[in-house]
């Protein structure tokens, strides 16, 4: 098992220019699984690469390999526990990991495989991604059906930001304390959607609730009640990595 030492700063592209790739692409590390390398959880071989991520910068990792599925995982250095993993982004066998870090310091990525077979050369990637864009905040069109709702329609593109390869899009809806609140997703088309609610202020955190597909066929339903008044983000996203399309989102008023 080798482990680098990488610095995702100016100070670090300077001594590290044999792997920079160019202001888009700040660092690249190659290597390959092989049978010399450390062993994990059922016989996986893994590589270590430790990188150091500042606070509030977003990053985009990214592991492809032509001759095995990899998987990527981003821990805290010293812990086993990732904060960060992906198996295959899209509809390819590659991994991507979107990730901004609450604290400045430094982390391993672990490049492994998705098979204890997995063996052969690979290319990791870290760039620093653009801030997130500003959520929805438009009000959506009342519709009157069963109650009155509020109406949101809009695309799931590839171009938009993505969390562990699921791409989503943020919009800013107020809740009331204690105030009940059906959200439902419906996509046109063939794909999965999902439902995330989160707090406005931690949009890169865990989400307080979610739904896959307790609406009509995939479609997605919840009811939420907030436990404290204030905005939150209703995630429109898709259970599926990569996955695209339109979608209306409705909000019970």
């Amino acid at each position: 098992m080798r482990i680098a030492t990488i610095a995702v700063s100016l100070a670090a592209l300077a001594a590290t220019s044999a792997l920079a790739q160019g202001p888009g692409a700040p660092l690249t590390v190659t290597g390959a699984l092989e049978d010399s390398d450390a062993k994990g959880d059922e016989d996986h071989r893994y590589d270590d690469h430790r990188i150091r991520l500042e606070a509030g910068q977003r990053y985009r990792i990214t592991v492809e390999a032509e001759g095995f599925d990899t998987v990527a995982r981003l821990m805290r250095d010293g812990q086993e526990e990732p904060v960060a993993e992906n198996d295959d982004y899209g509809e390819g066998l590659n991994s991507r990991i979107a990730y901004s870090p609450a604290e400045s310091g430094d982390y391993i990525l672990r490049v492994t495989g998705f098979a204890a077979e997995a063996r052969g050369p690979y290319t990791a990637r870290v760039e620093q991604a653009p801030p997130l864009p500003a959520p929805i905040s438009t009000a959506g069109t009342a519709v009157s059906t069963t109650g009155t709702w509020s109406l949101w329609e809009g695309a799931l593109a590839d171009t938009d930001p993505d969390r562990d390869g699921r791409h989503y899009v943020d919009y800013l809806v107020h809740f009331d304390a204690g105030q009940r609140r059906f959200v439902s997703l419906e996509a046109v088309g063939d794909w999965d959607p999902m439902i995330e609610i989160l707090a406005a202020a931690e949009r890169e955190g865990d989400a307080a609730d979610q739904d896959d597909d307790s609406g009509v066929g995939l479609n997605s339903l919840l009811a939420f009640q907030a436990e404290e008044a204030g905005d939150y983000i209703v995630r429109v996203t898709s259970f599926g990595e990569g996955s695209t399309g339109r979608y209306r989102l409705w909000v019970s008023q």
